[in-house]
């Protein structure tokens, strides 16, 4: 795999300051640290230099991690005896409507995930904070809220696939994982439902293999799910919706961003990345 750090030849070209929420609103996934986007950052700390020299990498490993689920305390109620009081609501508990079985056969998933996404949302999930609250994490509540939508489908499980390499691992085994070598040349396979993974910030991924992303501390390190495409007349793809975890420890709750765009505002960013990372890898949820 050749890779480079964007120091070699972004030298001078980044220089990351103030609020800017789409330069700082990136973060590791699973075991990664997190990014602080009110930090002010230096040129020589803002390059990954992973990258810079050739390197035959091997599979990462899989990390295992059991389901955690925490309950909210019960609201106090007021009635008059012998009226029971309604028991508490877990905090994780999704409110869906019936499933979408045909939807979820045929491969369209936008209502059903439209619908997760948003409860997920209304959690106000803070990043890092709880179980199941880095990126993988939050993704993986996305699955456990589309196994509601689309019973009898195969999605990862938490216990096996836990981080975003054994994600794309899971993927990758099941021949639906697709390799990004050209973003620009690849805008037709963003999609609602498109499983799209990102490299380390600032590294250059090219001539890649899946073993490569696969590697952690190398390879992928954050993910994320499209839930919306924005085109113009022509059709031509302009920049995308993704839902995921992000941000800052304790403080960015997981949301939908809009920053993906094929002419990224900022000089040395990858069109279609999350910030400084690359898109690498996409799959269908």
């Amino acid at each position: 795999m050749k890779t480079h750090g964007g120091l070699h030849t972004h030298r001078g070209l980044i220089a990351l300051t103030g609020a800017f929420f789409a330069a700082f609103a990136l973060s590791g996934c699973g075991h990664e640290k997190p990014i602080d986007p009110q930090a002010e950052l230096l040129p020589e700390q803002n390059i990954e230099r992973a990258f810079q020299k050739q390197e035959t990498l091997t599979a990462g490993r899989t990390f295992i991690a059991p389901v955690l689920r925490e309950s909210a305390p019960a609201e106090e109620i007021h009635l008059d005896p012998p009226t029971p009081v309604a028991p508490p609501k877990a905090e994780t508990e999704l409110t869906l409507s019936a499933p979408h079985p045909s939807q979820c056969w045929m491969g369209d998933v936008t209502n059903p995930l439209r619908e997760v996404v948003t409860s997920l949302e209304e959690q106000s999930l803070l990043y890092n904070t709880g179980p199941l609250t880095d990126c993988s994490g939050i993704f993986h509540r996305v699955l456990q809220g589309l196994k509601e939508q689309c019973p009898g489908r195969d999605f990862p499980t938490v216990e096996k696939d836990r981080d975003s390499r054994a994600l794309a691992r899971w993927y990758h085994e099941r021949g639906k994982l697709q390799l990004i070598d050209n973003a620009e040349e690849s805008a037709a396979l963003l999609k609602p439902g498109a499983i799209i993974f990102f490299g380390r910030n600032g590294s250059v991924y090219e001539d890649f293999s899946v073993d490569d992303l696969l590697t952690p501390r190398k390879g992928i390190a954050h993910l994320g799910v499209v839930v919306k495409v924005h085109k113009d007349k022509s059709g031509k793809v302009l920049h995308y919706e993704l839902f995921h975890g992000y941000g800052r420890k304790g403080i960015t709750a997981a949301s939908v961003t809009d920053w993906h765009k094929r002419t990224p505002t900022r000089n040395g960013y990858p069109p279609f990345g999350n910030g400084r990372q690359q898109w690498v890898a996409v799959a269908r949820i």
